[in-house]
């Protein structure tokens, strides 16, 4: 409702006293910066034997690190296309790792590589996989490989404080701690001139769905900006159903393996995505002990998959898992994890079929699937933002915002402020304009946004790159405002009836302010009745010129502004009617000097006395009402008398399409006017005062033009106002005449 207010209210409130624009200043932001942390205790076949002693550790990242070996800080360094290399002494059998990244959003990309030189054997550093296995001296030892990472509010939840980087192995056994945390996924960061050791990858860390973001990226787009993460890296498998005892192969526990205990030839396990994705590995790791996962592994298994779990199609195979090939060659990860790369395929089901079997029964610990393109959804919450003027009230007027939206994509933007004398704010309902009122209450000293993001389309993100709010903190009319619905009593009415309503506003005028007018969104055409300030027990003098009701806006003007420092109560008493199962009734304040141009103060909810909401308790049984033309005979020769028409008609109970049609008296189509979202209401225009400039934004107005904007001949039409509903096109409709 607030998106059609805004264009009204420049229509009813303009006057010689709208004065300098210059108390509007803009809030931008085009770069978002993120903190991710990332933990890791790292040990090799000989750290967990004898300890290291004195390794060397290579590490850079986008765009900034501090690192932290052991619970001591080894350095830092601000410039990712570099590559630092620290010797450290660890005298320890586990290396335990803490790294700080900092990422302004600039679009260099988004990622970590750590890279340690044991002297020894040992492959350590970054990578998505929890373990490997190495061969040494002819045997495949397990090397465990474990990244987590976390962002700025899970390190509150956590209670780390300053010292969140002094802790040990044993920490990412406790629930408690891990539910804050999530692993490493695949990164991206542009060349280096470095030759990183095989295995170790460019890792990246994600807002955990315990905070107030997830499912979101600020670092890697080209230039910028915000957008839904990418799967690749990400076992999509964790934590889903599947069909083993306890979804001991996805529950992200390598010891806990489903062991076979028959003939396992043949046999099938899948796992439930919980949605759709596009897949392009599935990756089977071995269960139980190291020194034998050359016999407990599989030999060889094929990958299917499926949209319904019904229909299964094959899209790989592996043979000989752990056995060289011809050229001396051995599978990814030998007798320990394998893998199966295929050509990517939308999928929500995966089972993997045992084709070939060893002597020993196999004992399998996971089953990973992995993907390519990004998640569904996501959002993103900012901080509180006080514009560098913490204490200051403000007053909000406009958010805009830039972005690259693909066909299939998504992005919706809501608002929340925060004031001393009313708390916090509800968030305002999300909006897909790119230019819109600001949505929730004033005056505020903060505010911040929330941007949703989504796709239907796997392959492509939306991304958001730039946003603005305009916003005044000089010449206010109020220093605090907030209202409710006094009347009727219990807040609702019959659907369509007449009803007088009774807004109750709350408001404290400091020095200087004052009160000239104000407007209350209404969901039809509402009509004044008087203003009453309880403390004087009069009405107050109404400025009649310039107070009047649009379709969804009553605007009332005061003769004289309210000028009276401290606290005061006015009563607004109107009459309207509701055609939808509730209205919400925002009111808005302005000054003598229209609040400088910074917009109306949208105030505050009085949750402690009522509510601004209205329902109604007694439904019209139809759709579509009072449909009619008015005039019923134009004549557009543009003399400024019967130049167009406008078809009216009221819409109930339902938010829905609404097409109306104009036709030739031999059936053919002419035109169509709207075929657009209505929601609820009155949609005429004879009580209009603001006359053409509103008939122009009705969906019904019609100034005689065909499809190719040329005037219609004179002669009888044929229109058709059309409601989509989900028992199907309600019509209603009339004929309308065109003269010169």
């Amino acid at each position: 409702m607030s998106l059609i207010l805004t264009g009204f209210l420049l229509v009813a409130f303009v006057s010689p006293s709208f004065a300098a624009v210059d108390a509007v200043q803009t809030y931008v932001e085009s770069a978002w910066s993120n903190e991710i942390y990332y933990l890791a205790s790292l040990s090799g076949k000989y750290g967990q034997d004898n300890g290291y002693d004195d390794v060397d550790i290579s590490i850079t990242a986008v765009d900034e690190y501090t690192l932290y070996v052991n619970g001591v800080e080894i350095g830092s360094d601000d410039d990712w296309r570099t590559v630092e290399k620290y010797p450290v002494s660890v005298g320890d059998k586990v290396i335990n790792i803490a790294v700080k990244v900092v990422n302004h959003g600039k679009g260099e990309g988004n990622g970590l590589v750590v890279d340690i030189d044991t002297g020894s054997a040992d492959q350590l550093g970054t990578s998505t996989r929890k373990r490997h296995s190495e061969q040494i001296a002819g045997e495949f030892k397990d090397v465990p490989i474990a990244w987590w990472t976390f962002d700025s509010k899970a390190l509150e939840n956590l209670g780390f404080g300053d010292n969140w980087y002094v802790f040990d192995e044993t920490m990412f056994t406790k629930t408690s701690i891990t539910k804050f945390m999530k692993r490493a996924m695949l990164g991206i960061m542009g060349d280096v001139e470095y030759n990183f050791s095989p295995g170790v990858e460019v890792i990246t860390g994600y807002f955990h769905t315990t905070t107030s973001s997830y499912n979101v990226d600020v670092g890697y787009t080209e230039g910028g900006g915000i957008a839904l993460r990418r799967i690749e890296g990400e076992n999509i498998a964790l934590y889903k159903d599947s069909e083993a005892p306890d979804n001991r192969l996805t529950d992200g526990d390598l010891a806990g393996a489903y062991e076979y205990i028959s003939n396992p030839l043949g046999d099938t396990k899948y796992v439930d995505l919980g949605r759709i994705y596009r897949v392009n590995k599935m990756t089977l790791f071995t269960g139980k002990e190291a020194s034998r996962f050359h016999l407990k592994s599989v030999r060889g298994y094929a990958v299917e998959i499926s949209l319904d779990k019904f229909r299964w199609e094959e899209v790989g195979v592996i043979h000989g898992i752990g056995e060289p090939d011809k050229y001396g060659n051995v599978n990814e990860g030998g007798y320990d994890n394998y893998s199966v790369t295929f050509p990517p395929e939308w999928a929500r089901y995966l089972r993997y079929n045992i084709t070939e079997v060893r002597i020993d029964m196999p004992a399998i610990g996971q089953m990973m699937v992995f993907g390519e393109g990004y998640i569904l959804e996501g959002k993103y919450e900012s901080p509180w933002i006080d514009c560098g003027q913490p204490t200051a009230y403000k007053n909000f007027d406009k958010v805009e915002w830039e972005g690259i939206v693909p066909d299939g994509t998504e992005i919706t933007i809501q608002t929340q402020t925060v004031s001393s004398e009313a708390d916090t704010s509800e968030w305002s309902n999300p909006t897909k304009l790119q230019s819109f009122s600001f949505d929730s209450p004033e005056p505020a000293t903060h505010f911040r946004y929330r941007v949703n993001l989504k796709t239907q389309v796997g392959t492509l993100t939306p991304t958001l790159k730039k946003l603005s709010v305009t916003y005044s903190i000089v010449d206010q009319p109020v220093t605090y405002a907030d209202g409710y619905i006094l009347e009727p009593v219990g807040r609702t009415v019959a659907m369509g009836e007449d009803s007088t309503f009774v807004y109750a506003l709350s408001y404290n005028l400091a020095a200087g302010q004052n009160i000239k007018s104000l407007a209350i969104s209404v969901p039809v055409r509402a009509t004044l009745n008087y203003v009453y300030r309880p403390a004087s027990g009069g009405n107050l003098a109404i400025d009649e010129d310039n107070t009047h009701s649009t379709i969804d806006t009553l605007y009332v003007t005061l003769k004289d502004a309210l000028t009276a420092a401290g606290i005061d109560t006015l009563h607004i008493s109107f009459n309207t009617m509701l055609y939808k199962s509730s209205h919400t009734f925002e009111a808005f304040l302005y000054n003598a000097n229209m609040n400088d141009g910074a917009g109306g103060i949208r105030v505050w909810e009085n949750k402690e006395l009522g509510s601004n909401t209205v329902t109604v308790d007694k439904y019209l049984k139809k759709v579509l009402m009072d449909v009619k033309a008015v005039p019923k005979v134009l004549t557009p020769n543009g003399d400024n008398k019967n130049d167009f028409t406008v078809f009216e008609f009221t819409l109930a109970k339902v938010e829905t399409n609404v097409m109306i049609k104009i036709f030739n008296t031999d059936g053919s189509l002419v035109t169509v006017v709207n075929e657009k979202l209505c929601i609820p209401g009155d949609y005429s225009a004879e009580k209009s005062a603001a006359g053409i400039t509103e008939a122009r934004t009705l969906p019904g107005y019609w100034d005689g033009k065909d499809e190719d904007g040329e005037l219609v001949p004179p002669g009888i039409y044929i229109y058709q106002v059309i409601a989509d509903t989900d028992e199907g096109g309600v019509v209603e409709g009339g004929t309308v005449v065109v003269a010169y």
